[in-house]
Formats: C-alpha cells, structure tokens, sequence
C-alpha cells in the first residue's frame, strides 16, 4: 500500500516516513502541493496533506483531487494545528482528519480504517 505524504515541514515529514515505513507502507514525500499534478503516476492509496502549505491551503489542493473522477476515490486525510480543522476537512470533503500533534495510535487507526 502507497501513501502520499504533502508536509512542508521537515521533521514532521521524517516522523511520518518512519512511522508508516515501520507499519509496512511505501511512503512518496513531498513538501508541496505539485505531486497532485501527478496523482495518475504515483497511484497512492491515501493521501496524508497538511493544510498549511507554501502558497496553496491542503484543503483547496483536497478540494481539486475530490472534484476529478479520476482521483474522488482516494482517500484523504487532513493534518494540521489550525484551530478548526474537523469543519475544515468536512468542507474539502476529506475522509479524515488528524489534529497535530498526532496521536502515533491514532495516526494508524485512522489509516487503517480508510485502507483496506
């Protein structure tokens, strides 16, 4: 199972990528919102996106990959410190959401629950 992870912060990027490499899924990184321009070539199985990105929000890049046919059915999980995060991933349209600092139990719950 591949994930796609957009986090422009590094640290956080790093914790990721151990966190779900240890859980047995290939991790793609990315620090920006371009990997969405190449969806069809990376055809992950969840999408973990930071809201707060440099020059884009994750909720409006969710908002594009929801509204084309050929990448609605990805699951999406956004994941932020912004206050109000569960109303913003309800309006994007995303599957889920997980508030930072993250839960590492949580994290994979919520993964495994939208990856089967």
């Amino acid at each position: 199972m591949k994930i796609l992870v957009i986090e422009d912060n590094a640290e956080i990027m790093s914790i990721l990528e151990y966190l779900l490499e240890e859980e047995g899924y290939e991790v793609v990184s990315c620090t920006d919102g371009s990997s969405v321009n190449n969806l069809h070539n990376i055809n992950p199985d969840l999408i973990l996106l930071d809201e707060l990105l440099p020059g884009v929000k994750g909720s409006s890049l969710c908002k594009e990959i929801k509204a084309k046919e050929t990448t609605r059915h990805i699951p999406i999980v956004i994941i932020s410190a912004v206050p109000g995060l569960s109303e913003i991933a309800n309006d994007c349209g995303a599957d889920g959401h997980i508030e930072k600092p993250f839960n590492i139990d949580n994290l994979t719950t919520v993964i495994k629950g939208l990856i089967r």
